[in-house]
């Protein structure tokens, strides 16, 4: 029992070998709160946790590892995150928005505590009714339990037919009814169930390795429910290499080749070394319990669904280290209802020769539609061309694009962070200009096809370098209420077109524009968009459609595009060729009608300000600071709005 309480400790800790598929590239600093003190170890290259204790290797020449790690007892541990310093929020943004880009993704001793369950469906014509385990009725129970290199099986058993190669079990069964409940541990055994109907397999405290091939292989194809014993936890590990079985699939640790649905009040660990951690042919279903995967090889996925994953309790963290692996992944669609969601990913985009593009690693990614209506997301990934979310696909049909797949968002908490770069960094040029094409960059949420905000909040933040972008759609953006917080290096929030109709939004990008768009409808909400660097803009519709139809806008930058003359809302465009610090739109007597931070070392500033307070035949005053909004301004500007659309100065 101590051996298996000093595995576990050590599993939930980012049992983590970082294997970088070509190269080991340098991780961010690890910021490790050990005993009440904080140890900062910088440009990690490598985590191995033992069974008694977490080893941290950080130097970029690997032949030299063994003299530059370090060691702490995995008990004294509780907290493991990425960090970095940030100096640039404070330059442009208003001091009530600093704080909103201060999160961290980590896994956290806490998070066995989150489990909540999803709520019982009671509808018997809901298509997920029969996915809650108290749906169905269990009248035979077979106990099994591992003990090293044998296996017991007892209980119902005149129902079943048994096979058993020292702890490798299969059972062939046509009867209904059946509760498989298993106990013990061995290090090179497995479960294989081959049957017609729907099974249950209870885990009641049961650590498995199989060398060779999966630890449980569903080969039915009606549901296969993993019921988590409570007060219980289950490791299970499967092996680097699978002997292969003619005419089966065998994709991970736990594999089915019909629905998983998986609940109970206990704890399962999964860790895929050969290609997932959990995967169905059909969808994965997570009700309840407590569920840890890691997946460590290249293009690896931790939870796999062909046909969809759907997160509705419980709580579901992945690791993926491997390069272009993905944490959860469905070849469909992908739904979260509820639950807490922790997916960390930390390989590098590597060339697909079949594809010829890079495969990027992803947190969560679905090739068709993803609906979020619910629930706690966390994502990070780290590697170079890493994604947070990504939702959709594009396909070439008769010689034109199409984008397939939507994600919606709505009720619920989302957290984002990538810190990769762009694979190739720079883009080559050929003799005749033309740039190459294939390329992966870095994204906070993608989607495809159309992206739907409804509510919630949505904080996304990457910081990698050139392309790091926050979210974009290849086609329109349609915001109709929520938090959204994008803060980026290259373009905050990236769209064919977007309608907004709600929200509070902030855009920030370090190095390129703000929000860019083809054409922009604002009808109501806030929006607050920043444009990096010293020539970029704010927000730009590419001299297209943009009407302000009600709610404010708030646009800076070097640059910007100003809405339409049939706005409803008037708006002043303010152009100032000097350093300052603090740009204010005042009335005629001084009163500030709209103060923001403006970036001291910009040459140029350009700000838009667009609200119902800006009315037609009133005077303003623009208003400048030069170091802090404490200095005695210097009025830039004083005039009359006389139409909806006033332009101060020049941009030129």
């Amino acid at each position: 029992m101590k051996r298996l309480t000093r595995f576990l400790a050590a599993f939930i800790l980012l049992v983590v070998q970082c294997s970088m598929f070509n190269e080991l590239k340098a991780q961010p600093n690890v910021y490790i709160n050990e005993a009440g003190r904080t140890r900062i170890i910088n440009n990690v290259d490598k985590i191995e946790c033992g069974i008694d204790s977490l080893t941290v290797w950080s130097s970029s020449n690997l032949s030299t590892l063994n003299s530059q790690f370090s060691t702490f007892k995995v008990d004294a541990i509780n907290l493991m995150s990425l960090k970095e310093k940030d100096s640039w929020r404070a330059q442009v943004m208003l001091e009530r928005y600093l704080a909103d880009f201060d999160y961290d993704i980590v896994f956290k001793e806490a998070d066995k505590n989150r489990i909540s369950a999803e709520i019982e469906v009671t509808d018997t014509k809901n298509k997920l009714y029969d996915d809650f385990v108290e749906h169905s009725t269990w009248t035979k129970t077979v106990n099994i339990t591992y003990d090293g290199t044998d296996v017991a099986v007892t209980g119902d058993t005149d129902s079943i037919t048994v096979t058993k190669d020292g702890a490798h079990l299969t059972i062939q069964t046509s009867a209904t009814g059946l509760k498989y409940i298993i106990s013990g541990i061995s290090n090179d055994a497995c479960f294989k169930l081959y049957s017609q109907k729907k099974a249950c397999v209870v885990l009641n405290g049961v650590e498995l390795t199989n060398q060779q091939g999966p630890v449980i292989n569903s080969q039915l194809k009606k549901r296969l429910f993993i019921h988590l014993a409570a007060n219980t936890i289950n490791p299970l590990t499967d092996g680097t290499s699978y002997i292969k079985v003619k005419r089966e699939d065998q994709r991970g640790c736990i594999f089915a080749e019909g629905k998983i649905c998986i609940s109970g009040e206990g704890q399962l660990y999964v860790k895929g070394n050969k290609k997932c951690g959990i995967a169905s042919d059909d969808y994965v279903h997570q009700l309840s319990g407590f569920v840890h995967v890691n997946a460590h090889a290249p293009k690896g996925k931790a939870v796999y669904g062909k046909d969809n994953i759907i997160v509705g309790g419980g709580v579901l963290r992945t690791y993926v280290d491997g390069a272009a692996g993905k944490g959860l992944s469905s070849d469909s669609l992908l739904t979260v209802t509820g639950g807490l969601i922790k997916a960390i990913t930390t390989g590098n985009a590597i060339w697909d020769e079949d594809e010829q593009d890079y495969s990027s690693c992803c947190a969560i990614r679905s090739n068709w539609d993803m609906n979020i209506s619910g629930g706690e997301i966390y994502c990070l990934s780290t590697g170079d061309g890493g994604k947070g979310i990504s939702a959709g696909h594009l396909a070439i049909e008769n010689e034109k694009k199409k984008y397939n797949g939507t994600l919606t968002v709505a009720n619920a908490d989302i957290y984002v962070r990538t810190g990769g770069k762009r694979i190739p960094e720079v883009k080559h040029e050929d003799s005749h200009g033309n740039k190459d094409e294939a390329a992966a960059s870095p994204k906070g949420i993608k989607s495809v096809g159309k992206m739907i905000f409804n509510s919630g909040k949505i904080y996304v933040r990457c910081s990698g370098g050139a392309a790091a972008e926050g979210i974009e759609s290849k086609k329109t953006i349609d915001i109709n209420g929520g938090k959204i917080r994008t803060y980026c290096v290259d373009d905050g929030m990236n769209a064919e077109g977007c309608y907004m109709n709600g929200g509070d939004v902030l855009i920030c990008s370090t190095e390129n524009d703000g929000f860019d768009v083809s054409f922009l409808f604002v009808n109501d909400g806030s929006l607050y968009t920043i444009g990096g660097d010293d020539e970029q803009m704010g927000l730009d519709t590419d001299g297209k459609t943009f009407k302000v139809m009600g709610g404010e806008v708030v646009a800076l930058g070097a640059r910007n595009c100003q809405p339409y003359a049939s706005s409803a809302v008037a708006c002043v465009l303010c152009n100032v060729k000097r350093n300052i610090s603090g740009l204010a739109l005042a009335d005629v007597n001084g009163n500030i009608i709209k103060a923001i931070p403006t970036p001291y070392s910009y040459k140029k500033i350009c700000v838009l300000f667009s609200n119902s307070n800006i009315v037609i035949a009133s005077s303003y005053k623009i208003l400048s600071y030069e170091y802090s909004f404490d200095d005695t301004p210097v009025v830039e500007y004083e005039f009359t709005v006389e139409n909806t659309t006033t332009t101060l100065g020049s941009m030129k």
